[in-house]
């Protein structure tokens, strides 16, 4: 059932042919598609012009400007248009959608609402099978922890009222920034019961010390990873978003140092790449004391 209240907004990066799936799934669901292409150095001109063709409005930045900034060019195009939408659905270009998903998360916004629980975002309930992170039951609807971005639907009053998502980030740390602004103005985030989301969080390499696989019970142990690249943003934000939020939301603070710094222990004991790793996330912790922000320019 397609929603009219519902408009989506899909980041791209060298988006390939897999996107058109998640494209045409998402059409299926909601009354507007929106994709913005982050200035991909790989040409993007013939997958945007079949989303076009399925139906999507296309966007392009002309350069890589960050997850934050081409989801925000895509939310001033969905409200710009003269159809303005309820909400706001933000997704990556690789998660797919069940059926009914959308309204799924529509449903549990207006039972939020009715119950008199101000609504900043709506969740689903699991992500591959996994539970999202819970916060509690108010009048009678369950609440959510820190959320991640994709598959997360905004209502557009809350977004007006907040502004849009902090382009300086880049990325990582986005949603959370995000979520911290929304439980600061007394919003909540809402899990929608009925709702899964098939999105793939980071990838799992082999675990191996000094060369030598790790194994329990003749099962290859794996350890969940993100690109070298992407530990500089993690470490960086992650100070950034503690100068900013941390004295009202401090045991958020001192969980998310815990849990970043123990990732970066145990992965740099068993993942590969660990130097990269360790680089990365060096001079993220660099820049974030020192109050830097905005997209990595490496020398």
């Amino acid at each position: 059932m397609t929603s009219n209240a519902t408009t989506a907004v899909v980041s791209l990066f060298n988006a390939d042919q897999h996107v058109l799936a998640n494209a045409a799934a998402l059409l299926a669901q909601v009354d507007r598609v929106v994709v913005v292409d982050d200035g991909s150095p790989q040409d993007p001109g013939p997958i945007l012009r079949q989303l076009r063709d399925l139906g999507c409005t296309v966007e392009r930045l002309t350069e890589n400007s960050g997850i934050a900034a081409a989801l925000n060019a895509g939310i001033a195009a969905a409200l710009a248009s003269g159809k303005r939408p309820s909400f706001i659905l933000t997704m990556d270009q690789d998660s797919l959608l069940d059926g009914g998903y959308v309204a799924a998360l529509e449903e549990a916004a207006r039972a939020a609402e009715q119950a008199g629980v101000r609504v900043g975002m709506v969740a689903p309930a699991s992500i591959r099978g996994l539970p999202t992170r819970r916060a509690g039951v108010m009048n009678g609807v369950q609440l959510g922890g820190e959320p991640i971005q994709s598959g997360l639907l905004l209502p557009v009053p809350v977004i007006e009222e907040l502004g849009t998502l902090q382009s300086d980030l880049f990325i990582d740390g986005v949603d959370t920034e995000y979520f911290l602004r929304c439980q600061s103005a007394g919003f909540k985030t809402v899990v929608a019961p009925k709702a899964a989301l098939d999105h793939a969080l980071g990838s799992m390499a082999p675990a191996r010390v000094f060369g030598a696989d790790l194994a329990f019970r003749g099962r290859q142990i794996k350890v969940r990873t993100a690109a070298s690249w992407r530990y500089y943003y993690l470490f960086r934000n992650r100070i950034l978003l503690a100068r900013k939020y941390g004295r009202r939301h401090l045991w958020w603070a001192v969980k998310g140092f815990l849990a970043d710094y123990r990732h970066l222990a145990i992965v740099t004991l068993l993942a590969p790449h660990r130097f990269e790793r360790l680089s990365s996330a060096a001079a993220g912790i660099a820049d974030g004391l020192a109050g830097k922000a905005g997209r990595r320019r490496v020398s």
